[in-house]
């Protein structure tokens, strides 16, 4: 929900206030309130906004208050629509201008621009929706700042994924997300420049059958690493999981937060038995790549699409997509687990993004595929070569 309040709500202020309001506007100063609803007094002409640092203002709404409604992504209050405060409800998202005084956290609006809470979650799901049909989630393995072209390796559990170009033009609209979060109301304007080697992005766009690359509308980046570990003790109270690290033998504190997305992996029975199916990933002992599809078994979605088709590649994103979610205290002492995380200054603390238990088969069968490329971790970043594809198993809202 707070994706639309950073992105929509910084248009709507720039627009409000670079309107001139009407001669009834007073001569004190003017300040604005951006925020979720969380109570209205329709009769006493009252609105309770918390705003999104958690502090709640009371805006009282005058007769001669203007209410507009706006469809969210609109950026043209001409096309706003007029409302009564019996036409605002919890949960709405609000930006109220007017006059406050100072060290008050009360505001007497001049102009209330709301958007609906139905209207907002509407466009989420258009937009979760277009993400999941065109989007497509990898690892930059390289980088052509003068053509402005990035390369991406699809994840995948049967080797090397697929490469896959992506081309940015000036119309790209670039993210980053913040240290420790995947949220997308965390991510930062980015640019080219930012992205390097081993970060994983995702980019929102159609294919160019032509030339093979994907023409980017949007990219969001973040640098994460994959950590492989053995659980030694667990605190579920406290959200934190004592482990040791699988590579280096040292110890290991992960922090869990109510975003962090815990699974529980099937035993893989030889690395077949547990995948949806019954199928086993493409290059394993006796198993068979599926007619059709290309080095990354998916799960039923084929490699590269046409315009507008999936391409998601990634057998492990969609693999742990139908694994059952876990609560922190599901996890045993002695169990192997996978951690993603945002890159910590602290090795030996990180923050959770994404926890996959009962993974001893995924990492005994990285081990041997990194003993037999002769190296320890893959260049491009993930432990052991394994790469958890944070991008793809977060919600873009």
């Amino acid at each position: 929900m707070k994706k639309l309040a950073q992105i929509l709500f910084s248009c709507l202020a720039v627009l409000v206030l670079g309107h001139t309001l009407s001669a009834q506007a007073p001569t004190a100063p003017r300040n604005r309130v951006i925020g979720a609803v969380t109570a209205v007094d329709a009769a006493s002409g009252v609105l309770s906004i918390k705003t999104d640092a958690g502090d709640t203002y009371a805006v009282s709404v005058a007769p001669e208050t203007k209410l507009l409604r706006l469809a969210p992504g609109e950026r043209d209050l001409s096309k706003a629509q007029a409302i009564q405060i019996a036409d605002i409800s919890v949960g709405d998202r609000v930006l109220a201008q007017g006059p406050m005084k100072e060290g008050e956290k009360s505001l007497t609006a001049i102009r209330i621009i709301d958007m609906s809470q139905a209207d907002i979650a509407r466009k989420n799901q258009q937009e979760q929706a277009d993400w999941q049909k065109r989007g497509t989630a990898g690892v930059v393995t390289m980088k052509d700042a003068t053509a402005s072209q990035v390369t991406l390796r699809l994840p995948s559990m049967a080797g090397d994924g697929e490469l896959v170009k992506v081309n940015v033009t000036p119309k790209t609209v670039l993210k980053r997300y913040a240290p420790d979060s995947v949220k997308y109301a965390d991510a930062k304007t980015s640019t080219l420049a930012e992205l390097q080697k081993g970060d994983q992005i995702r980019v929102l766009g159609n294919k160019d059958e032509a030339g093979g690359a994907i023409e980017a509308e949007q990219i969001v980046s973040g640098s994460f690493v994959n950590v492989a570990a053995t659980v030694t003790s667990v605190d579920a109270a406290g959200g934190v999981i004592v482990a040791k690290n699988i590579e280096t033998g040292k110890p290991l504190n992960i922090k869990i937060t109510p975003e962090t997305n815990l699974r529980q992996m099937p035993q893989m029975g030889g690395m077949g038995a547990g995948m949806p199916g019954g199928m086993r990933p493409a290059g394993a002992p006796g198993g068979e790549r599926p007619a059709g599809q290309g080095a990354a078994w998916s799960g039923g979605q084929g490699g590269a699409a046409g315009p507008g088709g999936p391409r998601r590649a990634g057998d492990l994103s969609h693999f742990m997509e139908m694994m059952p979610k876990i609560g922190v205290d599901g996890l045993k002492a002695g169990e192997t687990i996978v951690v993603a995380s945002s890159k910590s200054a602290n090795p030996g603390e990180i923050k959770a993004i994404t926890v996959l238990a009962g993974a001893e088969g995924l990492v005994a069968m990285a081990q041997r595929r990194a003993a037999q490329n002769g190296r320890s971790n893959s260049s491009e970043g993930p432990s052991m070569g394994m790469n958890l594809d944070v991008m793809s198993m977060v919600p873009m809202q």
